[in-house]
């Protein structure tokens, strides 16, 4: 079989799995040139929700970037075209089928989600189970198949029983077994800025609510004044997996800290910042691209949210591992992470 390839613009947009292949697309058909992490940025980052649960092992969730496929899509599809159908559960078979199918008729399709622990090209492989990655497939030939993903440059290539087995996962918040996305865009895209500034302002209009209280801007200040009352409230070992919860849906995607999965002080991790720190980063690169001082401020503040909710995983982790008493210290970064999230909001609604 001649190996076919469909050809598009593929750009590194590490941790966004899900909408690197939809955005690759965007590109390819607008001709247009986007910030790492975009489309996340437009449908995620910044998006508080607090949530108390009846769950002993997980008693409190706060989310600051809710990432799930379905959530992230419904946010944005409207502005920018977007079509999509979501297949999973179904035979391996079947789902092969289907996406070569897609890539025959000139479609690239998105897969997942998979486990990384069986994609040979990531570091993960035969290390960690992370039943969560998506990859857009491109082409194939004969027993072997060929994809981007949002962490590599270049075309990779797996084996059609590697993937069969990435594909293999159990039922998740993410999506099930032999996952796959048909999708497609609009033909008349919105450009760069008038996307981004639509979107924005309705991330700031969404975040700066008075009601409900979990959500937005105010989820941030309710979470200062209850982490004081969690110690008292929980019983420890509840209390404790508050804590770990908390830096877990911190982190750049849920996971851990490395010192809370038992690894020596020191050794290199992702960023815990919330994410804020790639939303600032898309607002100073749209800002400096398009003149507008109102992003570049706004940037700059959730760049400095970042740091705090750094801080804030900072001082669980040394409470947890080295019983530094420093939790005192959290509720007031809540608050100021809180007051700072606002003054950015106002700035991104007042874009015109």
């Amino acid at each position: 079989m001649t190996k076919k390839i469909i050809e598009l613009k593929h750009h590194i947009c590490d941790g966004c799995c899900m909408w690197s292949g939809i955005e690759d697309i965007y590109v390819t058909k607008s001709g247009e040139e986007v910030p790492e992490a975009f489309f996340l940025a437009l449908s995620s980052y910044g998006e508080n929700v607090y949530l108390k649960l009846q769950d002993p092992n997980r008693p409190i969730l706060l989310s600051v970037c809710d990432a799930r496929t379905r959530k992230t899509y419904e946010k944005i599809k409207d502005q920018i075209g977007l079509e999509y159908k979501i297949s999973e559960g179904r035979r391996f078979e079947y789902a092969l089928g289907s996406v070569k199918s897609e890539i025959d008729h000139g479609r690239p399709v998105i897969l997942g989600p998979l486990d990384m622990y069986h994609l040979p090209y990531l570091k993960m492989y035969h290390k960690n189970h992370i039943p969560m990655h998506y990859v857009l497939m491109v082409g194939y030939e004969d027993e072997w198949v060929y994809l981007y993903d949002c962490g590599r440059e270049d075309v990779q290539t797996i084996s059609f029983e590697d993937l069969q087995k990435a594909w293999q996962i159990e039922k998740n918040t993410v999506g099930d077994r032999n996952g796959f996305i048909r999708f497609s865009l609009s033909d008349n895209l919105p450009n760069v800025y008038e996307l981004a500034k639509t979107c924005f302002k309705r991330k700031a209009l969404e975040q700066l609510k008075e009601k409900p209280q979990i959500t937005g801007v105010n989820a941030i200040r309710k979470i200062a004044l209850d982490f004081p009352k969690w110690k008292e409230e929980m019983p420890h070992e509840e209390f404790k997996n508050a804590l770990i919860s908390l830096t877990e849906f911190l982190g750049m995607v849920p996971k851990l800290p490395n010192r809370l999965l038992g690894m020596e002080r020191g050794t290199e991790d992702m960023p815990y910042k919330g994410n804020s720190e790639r939303l600032g980063n898309v607002l100073l690169w749209l800002g400096n691209r398009y003149q507008c001082k109102k992003w570049v401020e706004a940037g700059h503040i959730f760049i400095q949210c970042g740091d705090i909710y750094e801080k804030i995983t900072s001082y669980i982790v040394r409470y947890l591992c080295d019983g530094d008493e420093t939790l005192e210290l959290i509720p007031e970064l809540f608050l100021q992470i809180a007051e700072l999230e606002k003054n950015a909001y106002e700035l991104l609604q007042g874009v015109s």
